[in-house]
């Protein structure tokens, strides 16, 4: 049965309120930031399509999120989040996450609410965007060099520069630390302030305590210890991360911490290769929200402005707009539908390989607009059969505004794009020599 954490409230509802703009600062911790937890039988549990949903719906709502939450949300986004938070946690995930293999392996930290009761440390490292944040499990056998012990290690990474890696020690109800006693008390302000309820089901907490950490900068042989003498700080090197949602695969986790946070969790394994996986088995919904995730970890600064963006790019996947143009969308069902581009030249072609010698082929100009918007402006398209050309309606008419494709990743195999009509595209590298002809 799943289970759920509610507030205990004197009066009125336990369901958390619409969150106002003011509130950011607490948001999505109206449910966790307590000091009893009152434990719930939900209802129902839902259906595997209703998982993933409520899994892309928080997705969704944190694309446009700057600093893993600390703004970029719009109060319509936070309710979205908060209610996808809620469907999920109430629902469980999987039965007895802390006793799997599968949350063993390394998360990426996509999202944190940041409650008053937080640390200063905390807001400070996962507020920063340029930071990538992960948090390292290893609870079926410890990591590598640190034998069969259970642990649980944060690491904030500064780009090429180097890391921290923050480590701890790991206790959980069927892997028990020896001589390990949970912590007990709000603990000292400076560090924020803890809470000590018990977790809503077993196997689902795991209870740590720091014991070292470093910092570890490339351009140095040695590390730099971290200055917290984590031995003498007693309860306060102690915590608790309990496990609310994890689903059947183990790349999407929520976790709510001591604290009174949320941690909304990817693990961290090749995004790119779940993606092309997902699209091979024409998952559509899963292709969508990795699509999320990819455009988060765009590796091209300004991809409409870069070199990468020309070449020969087959399109793979697909999700048209209403409004897309009848050409459009016929042409993102044919299996040798390309693009070609030019960015030296300003030119563009896409194209339908209908056989060796006959394409539909609408040319434009192109141009950047901005680091990561091209305009484009069609010019003609025709359909052509050897060296007679037909013409064919392009969709759009004498004077209109140019159109225009956003790009949300690029780099040397892959690209994905949305169009000003909202259609999104997913295209792949073609090598040069199999290029298209252009049609003369």
């Amino acid at each position: 049965m799943a289970l759920q954490y509610q507030q205990q409230i004197p009066a009125g509802p336990t369901r958390a309120p619409r969150v106002r703009p003011a509130a950011r600062g607490v948001r999505l911790c109206v449910v966790a930031a307590t000091k009893v937890a009152v434990i719930q039988e939900a209802k129902t549990k839902l259906s595997v399509i209703e998982r993933q949903k409520a899994e892309q719906s928080v997705l969704a709502a944190l694309n446009s999120a700057r600093g893993r939450g600390k703004d970029g949300l719009s109060p319509e986004q936070l309710e979205q989040l908060t209610a996808a938070v809620e469907a999920l946690e109430a629902d469980g995930g999987v039965a007895d996450p802390t006793t799997l293999p599968s949350l063993d392996g390394r998360w990426r930290l996509l999202y944190t609410s940041r409650p008053g009761s937080a640390s200063p440390i905390q807001r400070t490292f996962t507020g920063v965007e340029a930071f990538g944040i992960f948090q390292e499990v290893a609870l079926a056998g410890g990591g590598e060099g640190e034998g069969e012990e259970p642990r649980v290690n944060n690491v904030v990474e500064f780009g090429p520069l180097g890391f921290l890696k923050v480590e701890a020690q790991a206790s959980t109800d069927t892997r028990p630390l020896p001589g390990f006693t949970p912590r007990a008390g709000e603990g000292l302000p400076l560090f924020g302030k803890s809470f000590t309820y018990p977790p809503a089901r077993r196997n689902m907490r795991v209870d740590f305590q720091f014991d070292k950490a470093a910092f570890n900068f490339r351009f140095l042989p040695f590390k730099i210890p971290y200055p917290v003498p984590f031995r003498i700080l007693g309860d306060e090197r102690k915590g608790w991360l309990d496990v609310t949602y994890m689903n059947t695969d183990a790349t999407f986790r929520l976790s709510r911490g001591n604290k009174g946070t949320l941690f909304v969790l990817v693990k961290d394994v090749p995004i790119k290769e779940r993606l092309k996986e997902a699209i091979a088995r024409q998952d559509d919904e899963l292709v969508g929200a990795l699509v999320q995730l990819m455009a988060q970890d765009n590796p091209t600064p300004a991809p409409a402005r870069s070199p990468l963006a020309s070449g020969r790019w087959r399109l793979v996947w697909s999700q048209q707009a209403e409004s897309a143009s009848a050409l459009q969308k016929w042409g993102s069902r044919q299996a040798e539908s390309f693009q070609l581009i030019d960015g030296a030249e300003g030119s563009a072609a896409n194209v339908v390989q209908l056989s060796g010698w006959a394409q539909v082929r609408a040319n434009a100009r192109v141009e950047a607009a901005s680091d990561v918007r091209t305009s484009v402006d069609i010019t003609d398209a025709g359909l052509y059969l050897g060296p007679l050309r037909l013409p064919v309606p392009a969709g759009g008419r004498k004077g209109d505004t140019p159109g225009f494709i956003d790009w949300l990743y690029l780099d040397e195999e892959l690209r994905i794009t949305r169009g000003s009509k909202g259609s999104l595209f997913i295209h792949r590298r073609e090598p040069e020599e199999a290029s298209v002809e252009a049609a003369e």
